[in-house]
């Protein structure tokens, strides 16, 4: 990209300079200037596009390396975590399997209570990657109301600068201005990039609404600067700005909406967690009755102590 631009770029300076002062006292016509116009409009926008193709991908491209850190340190948690649980899950397994393992129809309602907990793992499993998808969008979607945020600060600052071009700012405040709405549109789109990220994880969030911000031209807008210009550009600004404030507020009822449905998987999540713990309690209690019967068969106490809690195991 960054190869393009440049390719780009010197195009637009070779065209600029080498007619710029052969042109500009054969400008008086209306034909020989529009034409000049368009040819040096057509370099310039090419030039930007390009440009702000190789400034956005380089933003997007932190932004993926500082995600990609961040979820290698959550990796590395994780693999601890989850080596530390399986080890602990094993022992368990495997101190229940050589008591009960396979069908046990000696034990009344024992099959039955071990199935009714097998599947409330599996409910508690889909509810929690439910959950975890959720809160992904979620956290996704703030980053993008982070972006829409800073891409409304930028706006304001271009139509403040505008305002004050429109009364005489002058070619320095044209390009502050313009800079302003680069800006602004490369924080639309890394919020597009943020909110496309969060609809791969909840396909119920929609797009953001369209936002075009115009950034002018330079040749017409700074090379033939005048309050004519000035005005049109302003009127652009606005409608932007528009444009945008509208993208925010359709942000914002979503942000509500997915709220809603993060609140809802929690609630999820924390119903299969209460209906697992009711089903091993079940199945903990079957089978420590058989303990008692078994032990009160050898001639034992049959106060003898049961075998751990599934529970135990978070």
């Amino acid at each position: 990209m960054h190869e393009i631009t440049e390719d780009e770029r010197k195009d637009h300076i070779k065209y600029r300079d080498s007619n710029v002062k052969r042109w500009i006292h054969k400008l008086q016509g209306s034909k020989g200037k529009d034409k000049f116009s368009s040819k040096q409009e057509k370099e310039e926008r090419e030039f930007q596009e390009a440009w702000q193709n190789e400034r956005s991908a380089r933003e997007s491209r932190a932004e993926l390396a500082r995600t990609l850190s961040n979820a290698e340190d959550d990796h590395k948690r994780l693999i601890s975590d989850a080596q530390r649980q399986n080890k602990a899950q094993k022992e368990l397994d495997d101190m229940y399997a050589s008591i009960f393992s396979g069908p046990t129809p000696e034990i009344p309602g024992e099959d039955q209570a071990e199935e009714a907990v097998n599947l409330a793992k599996g409910n508690l499993s889909q509810a929690q990657d439910a959950l975890n998808k959720d809160k992904t969008a979620m956290q996704y979607m703030d980053r993008c109301r982070d972006c829409l945020t800073s891409a409304n600060a930028q706006m304001d600052e271009a139509l403040s600068l505008s305002t004050w071009d429109v009364v005489g700012g002058g070619t320095f405040t044209d390009m502050m201005e313009r800079d302003a709405l680069a800006q602004s549109q490369n924080s639309v789109h890394i919020a597009i990039r943020h909110l496309d990220t969060a609809r791969n994880y909840q396909p119920q969030i929609r797009e953001l609404d369209q936002v075009q911000i115009d950034q002018g031209h330079f040749f017409s807008d700074v090379m033939f600067d005048n309050i004519f210009t000035d005005m049109r550009q302003h009127e652009r600004i606005e409608k932007a700005k528009m444009d945008l404030q509208q993208a925010t507020h359709g942000l914002e009822v979503q942000a509500r909406e997915q709220g809603e449905r993060l609140r809802g998987s929690r609630r999820n999540v924390t119903q299969a967690k209460s209906d697992l713990e009711e089903a091993r309690r079940s199945l903990q209690e079957i089978r420590a009755e058989s303990f008692g019967r078994l032990a009160g068969e050898d001639g034992n106490d049959a106060s003898t102590e049961a075998p751990p809690a599934y529970s135990a195991v978070s």
